[in-house]
């Protein structure tokens, strides 16, 4: 890896662990800034964390960066399928929508350019779960220090979930 994009990714790493243990951000403005730094140091269009908690299969979008509400809300990819997948603990890599099953929605792909997508499952807790996924918007075959660095931005997500639930209890 180059140099400086490793100054980058670890200097990306330090600022949300500091985030994370400050006091200056609420949860939104933390997994919002989880999910940026995925997209732009990955070179994503765009990125989101969703959360599935246990007894709903609704993989709820508590975190987006880069893509439009119309695209989020609009079922692209198969829920069914990935919460399969994230409770296994998968890495999904879609890398052809248009011959892909799992792409429910190929309009709505079409429409806000993403062609590929990545993403990686996390266990918040024993009866919660979340995924990172990474939109692209030609085919992505992932570095294995990307895959690094969005398995530890995941953690670290998972990790400020955590804390806020924690925060919640005790308040």
């Amino acid at each position: 890896m180059e140099h400086s994009k490793m100054d980058s990714y670890f200097f990306s790493l330090v600022r949300v662990t500091d985030v994370i243990y400050g006091e200056e951000g609420d949860l939104g403005d933390v997994l919002h800034f989880i999910v940026s730094l995925a997209a732009e140091l990955t070179g994503a269009k765009g990125s989101t964390i969703r959360v599935l908690e246990q007894g709903s299969f609704n993989l709820k979008v508590v975190a987006s960066y880069g893509l439009s509400q119309r695209y989020i809300n609009s079922g692209a990819i198969d829920f069914g399928k990935s919460i399969t997948e994230i409770m296994q603990g998968d890495v999904i890599i879609i890398n052809d929508f248009e011959n892909d099953s799992r792409i429910q929605n190929l309009e709505a792909a079409r429409l806000e350019g993403v062609s590929s997508v990545i993403g990686i499952p996390f266990t918040v807790n024993e009866s919660t779960y979340c995924i990172l996924r990474l939109y692209f918007s030609s085919k992505k075959i992932p570095t294995h220090d990307e895959m690094q660095l969005l398995n530890t931005l995941g953690k670290l997500g998972c990790l400020a979930i955590e804390r806020a639930a924690i925060n919640d209890m005790s308040s």
